[in-house]
């Protein structure tokens, strides 16, 4: 072969030779892609890529949102190109060889694998098996052939549904594996969907926390996120936290869901449960460590519910360094400030574009006007609230909010027809107790009176209607409408602050047993007199029916004298001359020496009697502004000298805010002294003069010009008369006027200038046969200033002092001494002209007194126990002409019902009564 022949056989060799290996590149490689997906491969802020750990290599593609998908570039049909046995190099010159292949191209198998026809697969390999005996697949391809029916299975048993997935499951659970994630994570998408978690839970359980690679682990636990309970999810994380093993990077991946999970678990809760509180503290470094402004915020509404204002501010404001655009953070922050009471700042919060376009803003701006609005309201600024709730119903607060307020600018402003018309809208829109109780003072100062309502607004005028009585000291009515108050559907606690006592067991029945002492300074016989009095008293209470009984056993003590001693310059009487009583035992004679027996025969002495009084007394409404008190005592008094005598008295009267008013008409026995009182008579003999009966009529007022002085007046007509007494007749009037010095820790401290008049037709304070016995001077003016002090009431101990003092001009003018004497009747009787001249011109001389004059009372009530009261009175006074006065009573007081506090009510009037006032106010 020439050089040219060989370079010829050389040239064919190698181009036939590229040739088969060009071909068997090309038909022996099949780049078999699996492009559905097959997991879950997001970034670890989502979820973790899946990578798949197989025998083929696997690469990994990471995908941000959505599923992942597992990418496998299998190369798995590289099969190098073979020259056959048969083909060997041609001789020199000879002619080429025919090449027979004796194994078949293989490339058409792998196109229908790839097409995944495996049914023309098979039926092609044993056709090839037949034709080419010595062939067998190559390996790559039996493989893939097996992989592909296995992927075949696993579809048909997932579109065959849950219990098609549990039949491959239990005949190949090699099918759901680490090596094959894909199928888990399908397999688990269609149990989630079927409900049944616990065999979810079971694959993940299987997978974590030993399967690798770890990222594949961490992709399971996302998912577990969303398809199992809070306690299979617990149960996977600490398997994976506690056995699994995890490079630094997919550690990170794993706090964080481990972090996420705790921040979900504190967004299920409640703001205001103690346990997000607890579960914050744990938390707080990681969302601070991490720059969670979501986190953040979080945590700020959670400290904000809790009413832990500055942590809740540094919350938001940590939210707002990391997100200063955070709406959620900034409006936040903003009710903060609210809270807080700053209200341009939470404004300047509110004012940016990307927090104002937020429903929340435009509503949190319309708080901030509603409490502008209160705070110019509490502020006494009521026009300017008025205007900051026209812009807050604009930013839309609802009127369901506004207007309760607005009524109360409009009831200060005194509106009251307004404020009416606005509560009486609301009322009937919500019923709720603001705008009841608004209405109800609003009607109220409108002079309308009415408790028809059987809801809330009822309950609030039965409340007013006691807070009146109560100042007005009517304390059992106040306590019966009270009650009412509480029987409606308001709130109690509400109700009872229109009461600053409490009136429980204000109208409980009572007994009370006591001792009353007086002391009246003065003449034996004559002023003297000393009365001890054993006392019993009852009352009961009917609604505002209030019935008092009372019974007094009278010790009285007068002393002695005769008519001698009152009438030293006439007894004994004496004849002008001898001649006039001559002979001895003549009449005249006789009769002078009778009349000077009488004359010496003492008389006053010590007097047991008895009182027996009742009283029923009742509060009525006028108006909405007024009530009416009116009362009747009726009694009777026998012992002593003179006969039984009858008394009684009726009382009407008015209170209101301007004052009140009160008159009366009655009459009732004089106890200036024993004659008086009970008469005198002269020892053995059957002449009796006295007692005396006082008839009254009178009326007093009590005028508040201004909210702290007070102008009263009162006027008095009496008639006196009494057994073989001359009648007389009188008048008294009264002028005071009081300045309240309202100290807080008193009910009143009352003083100012204080005017008594008094004056009687005839001067009866003798005690011969024919006069009265009691203070009756022509003219008595009396000026002083006097001070009124009351403790509060309602508490365990309740007192009351009265102070007066001033000068005092009085003049009794001079009577005869035996005024019922009749001069024709002495001398038919046969007296001396000398003895009638000197009993009938016996004077009893008056006086002119003046100077200081003086009272004082303090009486006091102390609760013991809630049934158990004791008390006491004191009185003293001493005025010119009229001799001095002392007295006191003690008492003890047993309710029938619990008591919770001690009333002035309670507190002893005079020495006659241990509470209230049976009869007369003359002492």
């Amino acid at each position: 072969m020439g050089p040219g022949g060989g370079r010829r056989w050389c040239a064919v060799w190698l181009c036939g030779a590229l040739s088969g290996f060009a071909h068997a590149a090309q038909d022996n490689v099949l780049d078999v892609e699996q492009t559905g997906t097959q997991g879950v491969a997001t970034h670890w802020g989502t979820s973790p890529d899946a990578r798949r750990s197989a025998q083929p290599r696997v690469t990994n593609a990471q995908s941000r949102a959505g599923d992942a998908r597992v990418e496998q570039a299998e190369q798995q049909g590289l099969i190098a190109p073979v020259v056959p046995p048969d083909l060997a190099l041609p001789a020199r010159n000879a002619k080429a060889a025919v090449y027979v292949p004796s194994a078949p191209d293989e490339r058409p198998l792998w196109n229908l694998l790839k097409a995944n026809e495996l049914t023309a697969y098979d039926a092609q390999v044993a056709r090839l098996t037949r034709e080419y005996p010595s062939w067998t697949p190559a390996q790559a391809l039996a493989h893939e052939r097996e992989r592909r029916q296995r992927e075949e299975a696993f579809k048909v048993a997932l579109g065959g549904g849950p219990q098609a997935l549990r039949a491959l499951l239990s005949r190949a659970p090699e099918e759901f594996g680490c090596d094959h994630i894909e199928h888990v994570w399908q397999a688990a998408d269609a149990f989630s969907q079927a409900g049944d978690a616990d065999a979810v839970f079971a694959l993940y359980r299987a997978v974590v926390p030993t399967c690798a690679p770890a990222a594949n682990r961490m992709a399971t636990l996302y998912r577990a996120v969303h398809q199992l309970s809070e306690a299979q999810v617990d149960a996977l994380i600490d398997a994976e936290a506690n056995e699994g093993h995890r490079s630094p990077e997919e550690n990170i991946a794993f706090e964080r869901l481990r972090y996420e999970r705790a921040v979900s678990a504190l967004a299920a809760l409640p703001p205001g449960d103690p346990a997000a509180a607890a579960q914050l503290a744990v938390l707080a470094p990681a969302i601070r460590a991490r720059r969670d402004g979501e986190a953040a915020t979080l945590a700020g509404w959670i400290a904000f519910a809790h009413q832990d204002l500055d942590a809740a501010a540094d919350w938001f404001d940590t939210a707002l360094s990391i997100t200063p655009q955070a709406a959620d953070a900034s409006i936040g922050l903003a009710q903060v400030r609210v809270s807080q009471r700053d209200w341009d700042a939470a404004d300047a919060l509110l004012m940016p574009r990307a927090v104002a376009k937020d429903a929340r803003a435009r509503n949190l701006r319309g708080q901030i006007a509603l409490a502008r609005a209160d705070e110019a309201y509490r502020a006494h600024r009521y026009a300017q609230s008025l205007l900051q709730l026209d812009e807050a119903e604009a930013l839309g607060m609802p009127q369901a909010q506004t207007a309760a307020l607005r009524g109360w600018n409009l009831y200060a402003l005194k509106k009251y027809a307004q404020a009416e018309q606005v509560f009486r809208e609301r009322y009937e829109a919500s019923h709720d107790e603001d705008s009841a109780e608004g209405l109800a003072l609003s009607r109220r100062r409108l002079g309308k009176h009415g408790t028809s309502d059987s809801g809330a607004l009822g309950a609030y005028e039965h409340a007013l209607n006691a807070q009146q009585l109560f100042y007005q000291k009517a304390f059992v009515a106040a306590g019966a409408e009270l009650h009412d108050a509480l029987g409606g559907p308001a709130d109690a606690a509400r109700i009872t602050q229109y009461v600053p006592a409490d009136l429980q067991g204000v109208s409980a029945a009572s007994v009370s047993a006591g001792l009353t002492w007086n002391d009246h300074v003065g003449g034996a016989g004559e002023q003297r007199l000393d009365t001890i009095a054993p006392t019993l008293r009852a009352e009961w209470i009917d609604g505002t029916l209030q019935y008092e009984i009372r019974y007094r056993e009278l010790f009285l003590n007068a002393g002695t004298a005769s008519l001698s001693q009152r009438m030293p310059g006439v007894f004994p009487l004496a004849c002008k001359d001898q001649a006039e009583c001559s002979p001895a035992g003549s009449v005249p004679a006789l009769a002078t020496n009778v009349l000077n027996a009488v004359a010496e025969v003492p008389y006053g002495g010590s007097v047991r009697a008895q009182e027996l009084q009742a009283m029923v007394a009742n509060t009525i409404w006028v108006d909405a502004n007024h009530v009416l008190d009116w009362s009747v005592s009726f009694g009777a008094t026998q012992g002593g000298a003179g006969h039984a005598t009858l008394n009684g008295q009726a009382t009407i009267g008015q209170r209101g805010a301007w004052g009140a008013w009160s008159a009366y008409v009655g009459n009732s026995p004089v106890r200036d002294s024993l004659l008086s009182w009970r008469g005198l008579a002269f020892a053995n003999t059957s002449a009796v003069y006295g007692p005396v009966t006082r008839w009254a009529s009178g009326a007093q007022a009590r005028w508040q010009v201004t909210p702290r002085w007070n102008i009263s007046a009162a006027a008095e007509a009496q008639w006196l008369t009494g057994t073989n007494v001359v009648g007389n007749e009188g008048a008294s009037a009264d002028l005071s006027a009081g300045y309240d010095f309202r100290l807080p820790e008193l009910d009143y401290l009352s003083a100012g200038p204080v005017m008594h008049y008094l004056t009687y037709r005839r001067n009866e304070n003798f005690y011969t046969p024919g006069w009265g016995g009691y203070y009756s001077p022509q003219q008595s003016l009396s000026a002083g200033l006097a001070l009124q002090v009351l403790s509060k009431e309602g508490q365990r101990l309740q007192w009351r002092g009265g102070f007066e003092a001033g000068w005092n001009a009085s003049r009794q003018s001079n009577e005869p001494c035996l005024p019922l004497l009749n001069q024709d009747s002495l001398e038919a009787g046969g007296l001396p002209d000398s003895a009638v001249k000197a009993l009938t011109g016996a004077t009893c001389y008056g006086s002119h007194d003046k100077g200081p004059y003086a009272h004082a009372q303090v009486s006091v009530a102390i609760k013991f126990s809630p049934r158990l009261q004791s008390g006491a009175l004191v009185d003293i006074s001493t005025v010119p002409g009229r001799d001095k006065q002392a007295a006191a009573l003690v008492f003890v007081r047993y309710f029938i019902e619990p008591r919770a506090a001690v009333f002035s009510r309670d507190l002893p009037r005079n020495a006659r009564d241990a509470y209230l006032q049976l009869d007369d106010d003359h002492h």
